[in-house]
């Protein structure tokens, strides 16, 4: 278990980056003050997941800032994900991609197996589309040709000319932790508008330190660099700072914690195992007292009566550390096949020299521990006492008290992982009854991206998705369809707002462009008011549907209904809706407004998602849909297609894996402690034969005796849950970051509070 574990952790926590000098490379992201009300723009998505609650993602134009006045780094590239639509090659397909700055690939270390890397000029909105294609993308879809330099391919209907092809293996940092492969690379060309504003946040930083400089040092850099930004632009930097990371401990930041309970439950199972043994060796050495005697009776030292049967236990601990090799591998991969993708460098799990060393050095302290009391007892034998009789011995009172002892500390140590482990399993009850506020039944989501050349407007895109939405309602089975720019679990998109109440106030909320049948669709019930309709369009009224934390926290007592909101234009808010869990079950409320997608010019964001609730089996209707796409446009391909209840299945996976190994880790724990326990008492109960026989002897009942060696076992037990229940009150202060809905008495009543107010009524 233990040589699994670690093989685990050494891929994710140990093992550098794949890149050069991998110390020098630092991630590089933007907080906002704790207690900061500034409103900013946030589109793109967070690579690494250090830093507060606060942390966003690099402005363009505070990265042009950073580049020239620093003076800590070689570099510092941008990159963002961007997928795009692949046509002209076969059959349509949405491809994962990045756009990135020039410098990227030379601030990784990383050069083309064939042709070049981008060049300044290239990374220029004026400049001829080109694009570096993945070693697997030119294998798979362009097969290995070997004249790939200069082909063309489309990419969502732009012509881009290939200039270069990755070595094998090359994973940018947004692979670790993410499934779906990157297989093309373009330049990110920033128009002059981004580059020129402060509050748009939309692209991952990655540096490279320049040698001889510490984390430190260029930090500081970066506070001065800040502070003049803030002074510069107070209206988008007041509060805004930059701050580093080293990149591997930034990308592995999410599962540390898990990872680490993880070796630690398998090195409490290694401790437990030791005990068991050591209890073994113990009887055993008893049981060889009379050749123990009479080894040093004809003349054997006692350090040479140590070394042997140290020699004897470190066999053992060599021939399990074998076996742990062999039948570690075979854990190894199941480990990887049930472990959720979320867990960066999952892949690239292997038994390289660390796992080796690390078993070995198992076997060698473990076998020095479970060997070390049995060869001391061994060499306290007195010869003369010992050869005077051969009858039973249990081995003196030194020797019961290494055994009860022994015994003890086994309960104690599976105590320890029971607990741990059960609170998990309470966490992951407690989280997978949590209402995320919607019926995820019977709902197929899938993403449309329609590419830019050929809708390059709003207007555009909701007639195309306003006739999808019409052909797919006529289909056999379906009940309701919706569009909009994200459905739940899926992204989002976060903007600043004022409201009437106060119209100086900048408050930050959830928002998202949906079409009429969202509610419906996703079974979101309306609570005051009324929900959105086909005549919420342009030209009309700019209307508004918020949910429940919004009237909750923004207007506190005050009836939602009519008030009205700014985002551009003055919108009025018509309706009140249930309270929504967009980002999962683990992610609190947060204030959410609804706009209509007909209104185009209330929302910068563009439609991309389509939901379907069906009557039956919602992949019954994949092909029929796509179908529908394909009438409208037949270069167009349907994308991340799932399922609403596989959607919020993946967002649990990491904590039901964490949950499943501590319980099965667990239940080996148990299990070890009772065959430790049943061995110990076996043992005295065999030695005590006479003693019981006698008894009997007497007029004791079988009852009597049954209760005599159960209280044996009763104190082993209790002083071992007593000894567990202290040293499990201590873990619990390390697992609280892992649990979910587990909190000190105030804490839950706190939540309790907060979970009744949610489905009071508004007055």
């Amino acid at each position: 278990i233990n040589t699994a574990v670690f093989s685990v952790v050494n891929a994710v926590m140990i093992r550098s980056l794949p890149y050069p000098e991998p110390n020098r490379l630092v991630s590089l992201w933007e907080e906002a003050n704790r207690q900061s009300v500034q409103v900013y723009n946030s589109s793109g998505s967070n690579v690494g997941t250090s830093g507060g609650p606060q942390r966003t993602t690099v402005s363009v134009a505070n990265l042009a800032d950073y580049r020239k006045n620093s003076h800590a780094f070689t570099a510092l590239a941008s990159y963002a994900l961007t997928p795009m639509n692949l046509t002209g090659n076969g059959t349509p397909e949405r491809i994962s991609g990045e756009s990135v700055s020039a410098d990227f690939f030379g601030v990784l270390g990383v050069e083309p197996s064939q042709g070049r890397t981008f060049l300044p000029e290239d990374d220029r909105p004026d400049s001829i589309p080109v694009a570096i294609v993945t070693d697997g993308f030119w294998r798979r879809r362009l097969g290995a040709d070997t004249g790939v330099l200069g082909r063309t391919i489309l990419l969502d209907d732009k012509p881009r000319q290939i200039v270069g092809v990755l070595p094998g293996g090359f994973e940018s940092p947004t692979q670790f932790g993410v499934k779906t492969p990157v297989e093309f690379y373009v330049p990110a060309a920033y128009s002059n508008q981004l580059l020129a504003s402060h509050g748009d946040h939309d692209v991952n930083v990655v540096g490279r330190l320049k040698p001889g400089i510490s984390l430190q040092a260029a930090q500081a850099d970066l506070d001065s660099i800040s502070r003049s930004l803030a002074a510069q632009y107070p209206s988008s930097n007041a509060t805004m700072r930059a701050v580093i990371g080293p990149l591997h401990e930034d990308l592995v930041q999410s599962v540390k914690d898990s990872l680490f309970a993880l070796l630690g439950a398998s090195l409490l199972i290694v401790l437990i195992t030791c005990v068991n043994v050591a209890n073994l060796l113990l009887v055993r050495a008893v049981a060889r007292r009379h050749e123990s005697s009479v080894r040093l009776a004809l003349g054997a030292s006692r350090f040479r009566m140590v070394r042997q049967f140290l020699a004897e236990s470190m066999l053992l601990a060599m021939a399990g550390c074998a076996a742990a090799v062999l039948l570690g591998r075979i854990m190894m991969g199941l480990l990887v096949s049930v472990a959720p993708p979320g867990i960066p460098q999952i892949q690239n799990v292997t038994m390289d020299w660390r796992v080796f060393a690390v078993s070995t050095l198992i076997a060698t302290v473990t076998g020095l521990a479970f060997g070390i009391a049995p060869a001391w007892q061994a060499s306290q034998t007195q010869p003369a006492e010992s050869l005077k009789t051969t009858a039973r011995n249990t081995g003196g009172k030194s020797q019961a008290r290494w055994r009860t002892s022994l015994t003890v500390a086994e309960v104690a140590l599976s105590m320890i992982l029971l607990v741990g482990s059960g609170l998990l399993l309470k966490s992951f009850v407690l989280l997978m009854g949590v209402d995320l506020g919607f019926h995820p039944d019977r709902v197929l989501v899938m993403n449309i991206s329609l590419p830019t050349q050929r809708y390059d407007s709003q207007t555009q895109r909701l007639q195309f998705f306003q006739q999808l939405e019409e052909r797919v309602k006529a289909l056999p089975g379906v009940r309701a369809v919706a569009a909009s720019n994200r459905m739940p679990l899926r992204g989002g998109w976060s903007t600043g707002i004022n409201i009437d109440t106060d119209p100086t106030v900048d408050f930050d909320v959830d928002s998202q462009a949906v079409t009429p049948g969202y509610f419906e669709t996703l079974g979101i019930p309306l609570l005051r008011g009324r929900l959105l309709t086909p005549d919420d369009r342009t030209g009309q009224v700019p209307v508004a549907v918020v949910n429940q934390e919004f009237a909750r926290q923004l207007l506190p007592g005050k009836d939602p209904i009519g008030r009205r909101l700014r985002r551009g234009p003055w919108i009025t808010i018509v309706g009140v809706v249930s309270d929504l869990r967009r980002g999962g079950k683990t992610q609190p409320m947060k204030p959410e407004i609804y706009l209509p997608a007909a209104q185009v010019e209330l929302y910068p964001v563009r439609l991309g998602d389509l939901a379907v609730r069906t009557a039956g089996e919602p992949r019954q209707l994949v092909n029929a849909i796509q179908s529908q796409v394909w009438a409208l446009d037949k270069d167009q391909p349907i994308t991340n297609v799932r399922t609403m209840e596989e959607i919020i299945d993946a967002s649990v996976s990491q904590r039901r894996f964490q949950t499943l190994l501590l319980v099965v880790f667990a239940s080996v724990a148990v299990g070890l402690a009772m065959i430790g326990i049943f061995g110990v008492l076996s043992y005295s109960v065999s030695q005590r034969t006479p003693e019981l026989g006698l008894r009997m002897a007497l007029g004791a009942q079988p009852r009597n005796i049954l209760a005599l060696v159960l209280k044996q076992a009763g104190r082993l037990i209790g002083a071992g849950v007593v000894i567990g229940l202290a040293g499990a009150f201590a873990l619990t202060r390390y697992v609280e970051s892992m649990l979910f809905g587990i909190h000190r008495r105030s804490e839950e009543r706190r939540v309790g509070k907060e979970c009744r107010s949610r489905w009071s009524p508004y007055h």
